[in-house]
């Protein structure tokens, strides 16, 4: 420390407050240190502009090596009392950045001084907490959400999404709604974007949930109905038995069974256990009123609303609605687990729900196949 003040004081040998300085250095305790860390820091405000690019550098390196011995209420201050000016010195705010966070957020959320440059950096070198204070920030630019979604985690993600100010690629956009497949939360912050292209939210109709389905059917110009008889074609060839022979061969053993009124609950159960997904299907469809390509709709709907409301409106219990939700995912994906989340929330959902309600909104899809509708003013 005292070999950077000498030097300092050799280039400006007559000035006052360099002696001042050096004096502050031989102070060894814990309010000489702060005092000079003050002393240092005003220093470089007042003087910002006449100091060389050698003595800059020099100063932040004091202020640096002082930050270890300083207290962090102290540093607070200067980043709080600097953070919303914008003739503070640049060098003096890229160093408070990177310092720890407590020092560094209301910097990084709020400072015009920083660069996307010095922003991108942080990004890259320090924590999830400097990541958040960044994507909140009313001018992120595209090259920095493209940083903060390469480099940060999910909350970081959605976090920046939520910030309507922020600029993102389409690129970037792009591949955040091919994620949003198996990252729920990136759902609705995409959606709500009004920098979301119509083809991207048009895309994303086919995997997202129910709400956030009718988000995009009322908020983006897409066609709606071509979208859903897309859906119900697209639902028809990944399950693959609608045309075949043993789809027809369960089509009518469901039909034989129902005209003999020996249909119930506890056989398309059995089926759906015993793996005959097809009777299981057929059986399902036949219980709630509903024709196959429809059910399937319902059975296979991403997020469990359309299942959870039909297996209420029949009577079936929860733990009927989160076997059926498990078993025909992994018919389809033999990979698949439920997980306690999963559990937790589509639990939550269906004990939401009473029968007379889901009563009634199965009443409405038996005679409107755009079933969605109900979903979204059973929600609301």
């Amino acid at each position: 420390m005292r070999g950077m003040l000498a030097k300092a004081m050799e280039q400006q040998v007559n000035d006052d407050e360099v002696r001042q300085l050096f004096a502050l250095a031989h102070e060894k305790s814990k309010a000489g240190r702060e005092s000079l860390y003050a002393a240092v820091t005003d220093l470089f405000e007042r003087r910002s502009d006449e100091l060389q690019a050698n003595e800059r550098d020099m100063m932040i390196g004091i202020l640096q090596h002082l930050s270890a011995e300083v207290e962090m209420s102290v540093r607070v201050n200067l980043a709080n009392r600097l953070a919303a000016r914008g003739d503070a010195p640049h060098d003096l705010i890229r160093m408070l950045a990177s310092d720890d966070v407590q020092v560094a957020y209301k910097i990084l959320a709020g400072s015009p001084v920083l660069r996307d440059a010095d922003l991108i950096e942080v990004v890259r070198h320090r924590t999830m907490q400097h990541q958040l204070a960044v994507a909140i920030r009313k001018d992120v630019s595209e090259e920095v959400s493209a940083a903060l979604v390469e480099f940060g985690s999910e909350d970081v993600i959605v976090t920046l999404l939520n910030n309507q100010d922020a600029r993102i690629s389409n690129n970037v956009l792009e591949y955040l709604a091919e994620e949003s497949k198996r990252i729920d939360a990136y759902q609705k912050p995409l959606v709500r974007r009004p920098d979301l292209p119509d083809l991207l939210a048009e895309r994303m109709y086919y995997w997202v949930s129910a709400a956030v389905r009718n988000y995009i059917v009322d908020n983006f110009d897409i066609d709606v109905d071509d979208l859903d008889d897309q859906m119900s074609a697209a639902v028809s060839d990944a399950i693959g038995e609608s045309e075949d022979t043993d789809g027809a061969a369960a089509e009518r053993l469901v039909d034989q069974l129902f005209n003999a009124g020996d249909l119930s609950a506890e056989f398309a159960m059995k089926s759906l256990r015993q793996g005959q997904i097809s009777i299981f299907e057929f059986a399902f469809a036949k219980l709630i009123g509903i024709r196959p390509v429809l059910a399937r709709r319902i059975i296979y709907e991403p997020g469990g609303e359309a299942l959870g409301i039909a297996c209420r409106a029949i009577n079936l219990d929860r733990s009927a609605f989160l076997q059926i939700y498990h078993l025909t995912r992994k018919a389809r994906d033999s990979e698949a687990r439920l997980s306690k989340d999963e559990v937790v929330t589509l639990t939550k959902f269906f004990e939401s729900v009473t029968q007379d309600s889901a009563f009634l909104v199965l009443r409405k899809w038996q005679r409107d196949r755009r079933y969605l509708n109900a979903v979204h003013e059973l929600s609301s």
